[in-house]
C-alpha cells in the first residue's frame, strides 16, 4: 500500500490526491480542478512493472531505462524511486511478475521426465507471451518468490528421481538454459523466424537452396528445405526430448558414483580421464 503524503494542519483532506507524486501543479493553478480526461491513475509498483514490460515487448530490454520508463508514465525519473530502488530491482520485479504466470503444479506420480517436459513447455509459453523477457533471464539471477517456486518445481522431480545432488544441479541448468536460450534465439521477431513464417518467402528460400551449386553445397541442396521451416514447436520438443532422454540414460549409466567419492581403482589420473571419455 502506498503511503499518502502528510496533510498540513488546516488543509482539506480531500486535496491529498492533487499532491500525489505524478501531479505537478502550475503556478497559480495549484487548487484548480483537473479535467476528468486529464486524470491519470496513481503511480504504483504494479503500474511501473506493467509499463516496463510494455517497453521491453515493443523495443527490447536495452530500451528499458529509468528515464524512458518515467517518460512513458508521465512522471519525473525521481518519482520511480519511491517504488523501485534501481534498474536492477526493476528487472527482478519484471522477471518475478512474469514467472508468476508459470503454472508450477505437477503430478508427482508422473515420471520425472514428463514433469520436466510439462514445466519446460509452460515456461517457454509464458516467455513467448512476453517478448524480450527471456533476455533478462540470461543477465539476472532471479530470486523472487515466484522465481524460487519455479526453481523448486524443476528441482523436486530430479531429487525424487534419485539424481545425486551435483547431477541434479547440472540437470536443472541444462533444462532451464535450453528453454530460456530457445526463447531468446527463436523469437517471432527474429529475422529468420519472420522469413520462414511467411509461406511465399519460405518457398523462395527453399528454391534458392535447391539452386545452389551441388558440388560445393551438396548438403544444403539436399537438406536446406528441411531445415528452414516454420517449426518452432517441433524443434523445441525434439531438443527437449533428446536432452531429457540423455539425462535418463546418464542416470542409469554403469559406473556412476556420487560426487566427491574417490575412485577405488589404482589407475593413474590420465587413465581415469580416458575411461570417462570412453564411457
Amino acid at each position: 500500500m502506498e503511503e499518502r503524503p502528510t496533510i498540513p494542519p488546516g488543509e482539506r483532506t480531500t486535496d491529498w490526491a492533487s499532491r500525489s507524486l505524478w501531479f505537478t501543479a502550475r503556478d497559480g493553478d495549484r487548487h484548480a480542478p483537473t479535467a476528468e480526461k486529464d486524470r491519470r491513475p496513481p503511480l504504483t509498483r504494479q503500474r511501473v512493472v506493467a509499463e516496463a514490460l510494455t517497453i521491453i515487448a515493443d523495443h527490447g530490454v536495452e530500451a528499458l531505462t529509468m528515464r524512458a520508463l518515467a517518460t512513458r508514465l508521465g512522471v519525473v525519473p525521481g518519482a520511480l524511486y519511491r517504488h523501485v530502488r534501481n534498474k536492477e530491482q526493476l528487472h527482478d520485479l519484471v522477471l518475478d511478475g512474469v514467472l508468476a504466470e508459470v503454472d508450477t503444479h505437477l503430478d508427482p506420480a508422473q515420471p520425472w521426465t514428463q514433469q520436466l517436459t510439462l514445466l519446460a513447455h509452460r515456461l517457454r509459453a509464458v516467455l513467448d507471451q512476453h517478448p524480450g523477457v527471456a533476455a533478462l533471464l540470461k543477465s539476472r539471477d532471479p530470486l523472487g518468490p515466484h522465481s524460487l517456486a519455479l526453481a523448486e518445481a524443476f528441482l523436486a522431480p530430479l531429487r525424487t528421481a534419485g539424481f545425486p545432488n551435483r547431477d541434479a544441479g547440472l540437470a536443472f541448468f541444462l533444462v532451464v538454459d535450453y528453454t530460456v536460450g530457445f526463447a531468446v534465439a527463436s523469437t517471432r521477431t527474429s529475422a529468420n523466424e519472420q522469413r520462414v513464417h511467411d509461406a511465399a518467402t519460405r518457398a523462395q528460400l527453399h528454391e534458392f537452396f535447391r539452386a545452389l551449386p551441388a558440388d560445393r553445397f551438396p548438403a544444403l541442396v539436399a537438406l536446406g528445405e528441411h531445415v528452414w521451416l516454420d517449426n518452432r514447436d517441433e524443434r523445441f520438443t525434439a531438443g527437449l526430448d533428446t536432452l531429457l532422454a540423455g539425462l535418463e540414460r546418464a542416470r542409469h549409466a554403469p559406473g556412476r558414483r556420487a560426487p566427491g567419492r574417490q575412485p577405488t581403482t589404482t589407475t593413474r589420473p590420465h587413465q581415469d580421464t580416458q575411461q570417462a571419455v570412453d564411457r
